[in-house]
């Protein structure tokens, strides 16, 4: 049963945030959408709300993503699925920290494509 999962999604744009949400609609998840990595920041932190797994944009105002999926590893744990979405993704650097985080990186480009395979595989859905 997938409508027990909850997804935090931090994306600054609210027209792609939606879009984000959206795809994700279908999967019948709780989708918690965030506008920057500060209030993603929060969320993480507070113990209290549950997560299932962190979408997160690289480049976001007040806090990036990398500071996000840092602080989602110190307060949740290693165990958390994190899938990191941006337009940078070609990029080799960021290619390279996203393999150091261990974490699936996807073009927002293809997002279309690879966003809903990507969550299906990380909340282990059928």
């Amino acid at each position: 049963m997938t409508a027990g999962h909850s997804v935090l999604i931090a994306e600054d744009y609210p027209d792609f945030r939606a879009r984000l949400v959206a795809l994700l609609e279908p999967l019948s998840l709780n989708c918690i959408p965030v506008g920057n990595g500060r209030l993603a920041m929060d969320l993480i932190q507070d113990l209290s709300q549950h997560l299932d797994l962190l979408i997160t944009d690289m480049d976001m105002p007040v806090h990036t993503g990398w500071e996000v999926i840092e602080a989602c590893r110190t307060h949740r744990g290693p165990g958390l699925p994190i899938i990191m979405q941006t337009g940078e993704a070609r990029y080799t650097y960021v290619k390279r920290r996203a393999g150091e985080f261990g974490i699936p990186l996807i073009d927002k480009l293809d997002v279309d494509v690879q966003l809903v395979p990507a969550v299906r595989r990380a909340l282990a859905l059928g």
